[in-house]
């Protein structure tokens, strides 16, 4: 079957009122889930925890996103209003991990596992940039795919879910960025990671989008693989209140949800699992073996990689609440193209998308 994309088109507001339109059940069943599941974890730590405080809790975030971006505040915002939600109910529902780091509740599930390969590694010395989206099964029949066309601005394709900005994306400026989840301990009411991307895929070039990661009031820590048709391939690890940029040798950076930066390490909330380990050396290990030859199949096979006790691409589960790879990406910046499995990858067709 073809890949459904929706397309929106205009301004800020214009773009949230089409967005409502195409998806507006499955996005609030998103978001009241969501929040739900923040509620709920964030009781682990504060048993008297109320939706009344989790949903304050969100609001604090509100003027740091007004402050970054004008126009990526202005689509949120008509969003909320356009699937009849609060902008603290969609904040959580966007913002989802960071949200829970900033109110430190439980950690929530480890997931995506993501690579670059620059054209020292690939076969056609182009670069590759891609992940897997690791996240509970209950968000895999919200997967959308959009194509946005802002007024004024370079168009882009984005990877995420009914109800949210920007997760995985590349634009026709030649911006490609994606992103893993770390948790750090300097988290604070800020912007939230997919409000980032979001401006990171508005950006004109390399210089302005990495500027809109590094350069914000973030809410938490990420790592985010951000690379461009006209500049260098860059793997940006981040917390709240600090940032680094990691090296890749021969050509390849594969990150899981774990600090690589030693100094960034010492503010994470937990030592590097072994799920998170065992993923991110699974799939070193495919990538380095045929660098230098990689292609877009092999970059696709090694997504689905399903060995061991911690595989790259997670099983299918029954459980809504349990943790399944529900979507994966390709891009290559150059080209303007991507390749995108909506659902797990390991069960769905990757589908090229020209941006």
């Amino acid at each position: 079957m073809p890949l459904d994309i929706i397309d929106l088109q205009g301004t800020p507001e214009q773009m949230a009122r089409q967005h409502a339109e195409a998806c507006y059940e499955s996005a609030r069943a998103m978001i009241g889930a969501r929040c739900e599941l923040a509620l709920k974890r964030g009781r682990t730590l504060r048993g008297d925890l109320t939706m009344q405080r989790c949903l304050q809790v969100a609001a604090e975030h509100l003027p740091a996103h007004e402050e970054h971006s004008r126009p990526v505040y202005r689509e949120f915002m008509a969003l909320a209003e356009a699937l009849d939600v609060g902008a603290d109910e969609l904040l959580i529902g966007n913002g989802y991990t960071d949200y829970i780091d900033v109110l430190r509740g439980e950690l929530g599930p480890e997931g995506c596992t993501s690579f670059i390969a620059t054209g020292e590694a690939t076969a056609d010395g182009l670069t590759y940039a891609g992940q897997s989206w690791d996240m509970n099964a209950f968000a895999e029949e919200h997967m959308r795919v959009f194509r946005r066309e802002p007024e004024g601005g370079p168009a882009w394709v984005t990877l995420t879910t009914a109800g949210c900005l920007s997760l995985i994306g590349l634009s026709e400026a030649g911006i490609a960025v994606g992103n893993t989840n770390l948790a750090p301990t300097d988290a604070r009411p800020g912007v939230m990671y997919l409000a980032l991307i979001h401006e990171t895929l508005r950006s004109p070039d390399a210089t302005a989008a990495r500027a809109a990661i590094t350069g914000a009031e973030r809410a938490s820590g990420h790592y985010y693989h951000l690379t461009s048709g006209s500049g260098p391939a860059a793997g940006i690890e981040t917390t709240a209140t600090r940032y680094t940029a990691l090296a890749l040798p021969g050509g390849l950076l594969v990150h899981a949800n774990h600090y690589h930066d030693e100094a960034l390490g010492a503010l994470s909330r937990e030592e590097p699992s072994e799920n998170s380990l065992a993923r991110e050396a699974l799939l070193d290990g495919f990538l380095r073996e045929r660098a230098g030859e990689l292609t877009p199949e092999q970059l696709m096979e090694a997504l689905r990689l399903a060995e061991g006790e911690h595989p790259v691409c997670r099983p299918p589960v029954d459980d809504p609440d349990e943790v399944t790879t529900c979507a994966a990406a390709i891009m290559c910046p150059e080209l303007r193209r991507m390749w995108l499995a909506v659902g797990n990858p390991a069960q769905s067709q990757f589908h090229e998308v020209r941006v």
